[in-house]
């Protein structure tokens, strides 16, 4: 019968942790990092994937997406945002199996609360218009009020209570009103302000979840209305649509009737012949589980992409802390061999041997488990900043800690085992003589095999980690055709009025240190939309261009966009009556004509989606412009120059960008009180874009730095081992002669074997995942062929790591002392 460890176990636990203070400090801070990281992918994981798990019937709560067509016959991702409100009539007139649906469809307003006089709250509302299917499809349940009215009547609105605390100072916002600030409506709706009153209060959303908002309204006011026509047209991603499957339907069935009425619209007027080059559908719409959305809807790639990265970073830190321990604990196992040798000539068997280790690794793990789960919860705002997401499932939380204690039980199980093995192997007799033993061929060699996979490991994260990190500094540089030093720009609201850019734009032309100002739909390379149209050169064949940029005087010279042939006026009050076109060099070549010089004063025939169909005249030439980001390829541009536009984004080239930026936001501020926006470098602004490619690097650097800090201790615990196997056969050398170059070379060559192993088995790894990875980019960082600048740059910083962990070792073997060596 095999006792459970008893007080006495758990004491004698104590005492071995407490002998060694400093090696049970480094395994207890390495098993912690790599829990707390373990703690905050779980996290991550659950809100990622499951963030809706509380929904009412989940199985059958789907939601549509759709991919279109582009440029050269491509398709691009799914989107979530469909033409909901044209679909869902269709659905309904169709028969479709469902037993509910809602359109939900998202607008940002300021809200302005009136407290007292002369005392204001305001706000920036994302409001999320909806049907009153929504309350019964996602189990929204009101801590106040009632939602179906709220949602029935024009008057009404729902708020969250963070919504309610921000506009009224407290949740309970049931009856009051508040006025929002609408512009004109593109129907001629006039705009203004216009009251609501707050009919219900909803919990706050999981910010991560399918359904996020501010406030929830119907389609009841007139301009909810409006906002309804304006989205009731096929071809244009206009919000998103809820179902709920009658029983035994499927989302395929419904993705299939979806597409079936698609198919039967009229293709957009306008759509280039070539984006459909090669057949297909113009557009592609699938059903979707709310359930599988995480992994497999819009947005799943890179999401994978981050979660993969993730978890193979917390795993693999968890592995290199657990092998780390195993090494530093078999060192001291060794050296308490008379220890042993006399518990088993006291009668200690296998199994007490056994509950001694698992009881001495369950206390490091315990203390590491506790220390993790705080850091995991201490480091929560931190991986929220480096996630760029809020953690709605806490970490310390009562799943938490019983996930830290599984693992921390498995880390103990598995730490024992080879303790064991190397206890069992002691003969007692030997031992109490004084005649050390070791631990076996076996268990060197598994020693030097685990100290390779955390070299392998720390190589493969921070060759990545070089790789991802690189690419996207190359992509925030590569040659755009415009410049981003001493550019600032700032985002206006979307119901920025023309009068109002041209008045800030004057304001800001007039500080001193401006050299040049201009407004267009976006600041230059963000690329967070992209529209094209057919134009017709001399010979007549249409040739698709990429359109949307729609730019005031001083836009050109605010970016640097240098012009090449024919001239724009000061106020492009001549180009918008003709009306006038701006071509790239990349356009003239496509249209036919010779040089930029022959395409001044040409008219070029256009399709009926662009400027009405109207022709234009070609006004000026410009140099090749990339507005697309570093995975598309670079396209042939047509700009319009306008003499006033609305909303947009501002941008100024600055002699003291500082001096400008902090300017700029005041005046903004001032212009539009209801809303905060900064005004941004434009290197800043274009780095948003590969924001997502830098957190990957961000995520795998960190691991990687944890995974060469856990590799040098482990080499550290190898080199400690080394000495104390081969002290007397190095002392025996240097009596023989043997100087410090030779003494270094003889711990060198184990070390540089266990590097070089770790360095062949996963380098090539990592060059094969390196260029995976750049494969999906058309522009590419220059990490040469095969990623070899990187994997050199990895075998260096291995060096560095390897030279610094065995230099104290180094040091003890060359001033070891031949007596007191050969009697021990």
């Amino acid at each position: 019968m095999i006792a459970l460890p008893t007080s006495i176990t758990w004491r004698s636990a104590w005492r071995q942790l407490r002998a060694e203070p400093g090696p049970a400090a480094l395994v207890i801070a390495g098993l912690a990092l790599g829990l707390a990281l373990t703690l905050l992918t779980a996290s991550v994981l659950q809100d990622t994937l499951w963030p809706d798990g509380d929904l009412p019937e989940q199985d059958r709560l789907v939601t549509f997406e759709w991919r279109v067509r582009g440029p050269g016959g491509i398709t691009t991702a799914w989107f979530d945002r469909v033409p909901a409100v044209p679909l869902h009539a269709a659905l309904r007139d169709s028969g479709a199996p469902v037993e509910a649906m809602s359109r939900v469809l998202y607008t940002q307003l300021p809200a302005h609360a009136g407290e007292a006089p002369g005392v204001q709250r305001s706000m920036r509302l994302q409001i999320a218009l909806a049907d009153a299917d929504v309350q019964a499809l996602f189990g929204l349940q009101p801590l106040a009020g009632d939602l179906r009215e709220a949602l029935s009547t024009p008057e009404g609105v729902v708020l969250t209570a963070q919504s309610a605390e921000q506009l009224f100072g407290t949740q309970h916002a049931l009856g009051r009103s508040f006025k929002i600030s609408l512009p004109p409506m593109p129907d001629g709706s006039p705009g203004g302000q216009f009251p609501l009153t707050v009919k219900a209060v909803l919990p706050t959303p999981n910010q991560n979840g399918t359904l996020v908002f501010d406030a929830l309204a119907g389609f009841h006011a007139p301009a909810a209305k409006a906002y309804l026509k304006l989205s009731d047209t096929w071809y244009q991603g206009g919000g998103r649509l809820f179902a709920r499957l009658m029983p035994g339907a499927t989302a395929e069935q419904l993705g299939v009737l979806g597409q079936r009425l698609l198919d039967q619209q009229p293709l957009p007027p306008g759509l280039p012949a070539d984006f459909l080059r090669g057949g297909g559908k113009a557009a592609y719409l699938r059903a979707m589980p709310v359930k599988d959305l995480g992994l497999h809807g819009a947005g799943s790639p890179q999401r994978r992409l981050q979660l993969g990265s993730l978890a193979a970073a917390a795993a693999g830190v968890l592995a290199l802390a657990v092998i780390n321990f195993i090494n530093l604990w078999s060192v001291r196992t060794l050296r308490r061999q008379r220890e042993i040798g006399l518990r088993k000539s006291l009668g200690a068997g296998a199994g007490q041997l056994a509950w001694q280790f698992f009881a001495e690794a369950l206390l490091v793990a315990g203390l590491a488990g506790a220390f993790g789960l705080l850091l995991a919860w201490w480091a929560t705002p931190a991986a929220e900043v480096l996630m760029q997401r809020q953690f709605h499932a806490p970490v310390l939380s009562p799943a938490g800690v019983l996930l830290t204690g599984l693992l921390c039980t498995a880390i103990a199980a598995l730490s024992a085992l080879p303790l064991t093995s190397i206890a069992l192997r002691v003969r007692p007799a030997e031992s109490l003589a004084g005649r050390s033993h070791s631990e076996g061929a076996a268990s060197r060699w598994l020693r030097r095999v685990m100290t390779t996979l955390q070299f392998g490991a720390a190589a493969l994260f921070a060759s990545l980690a070089l790789t991802v990190l690189w690419q996207a500094r190359h992509a925030g540089e590569m040659p755009r055709g415009f410049d981003l030093e001493d550019r600032v720009a700032i985002d206006l609201p979307w119901w920025t009025q023309p009068a109002q850019v041209t008045s800030l734009l004057a304001r800001v032309r007039s500080w001193p240190e401006v050299i040049a100002a201009g407004a267009a739909d976006d600041v230059p390379g963000r690329d967070a939309a992209s529209w094209y149209a057919e134009f017709r050169g001399p010979g007549g064949t249409p040739v698709n261009l990429r359109t949307g940029v729609d730019f005031t005087p001083g836009y050109l010279q605010a970016y640097g966009m240098r012009v090449v042939a024919g001239q724009l006026s000061a106020d492009h009050v001549a180009e918008a009556a003709l009306p006038a076109i701006v071509l790239d060099r990349s356009a003239v070549r496509v249209l036919g004509f010779a040089s930029p010089e022959a395409a001044i004063g040409q008219v070029l025939g256009v399709a009926p989606n662009f400027r009405d169909g109207k022709p234009v005249t070609v006004v000026a030439v410009i140099d090749d412009i990339r507005l697309e980001g570093p995975r598309s390829p670079p396209q042939p541009h047509a700009i319009t120059p306008l003499a006033e536009r609305e909303s947009g984004a501002l941008g100024v080239h600055s002699r003291d960008p500082q001096a400008t930026r902090r300017q700029l936001t005041a005046l903004v501020k001032t212009t539009f009180p209801d809303v905060t926006l900064e005004a941004l470098p434009l290197r800043d602004m274009l780095l948003q874009t590969v924001a997502d490619d830098t957190r990957v690097g961000r995520i795998i650097g960190v691991a990687g730095l944890m995974a060469l800090g856990l590799a040098a201790v482990g080499i550290y615990a190898l080199a400690a081992y080394t000495l104390r196997r081969r002290e007397r056969e190095i002392v025996l050398r240097k009596l023989h002669g043997a100087g410090p170059g030779a003494v270094a070379g003889l711990l060198a060559r184990e070390f540089a074997g266990v590097l070089g192993v770790a360095c062949l088995g996963a380098l090539p790894l990592g060059a094969w995942l390196s260029q995976r990875y750049l494969a999906d980019f058309v522009e590419r960082a220059p990490v040469g062929p095969l990623s070899l600048w990187v994997l050199l740059a990895t075998v260096a910083l291995l060096g560095v790591v390897t030279l610094l962990a065995v230099a104290r070792h180094l040091r003890a073997a060359l001033a070891l002392r031949p007596l007191k060596a050969l009697h021990d």
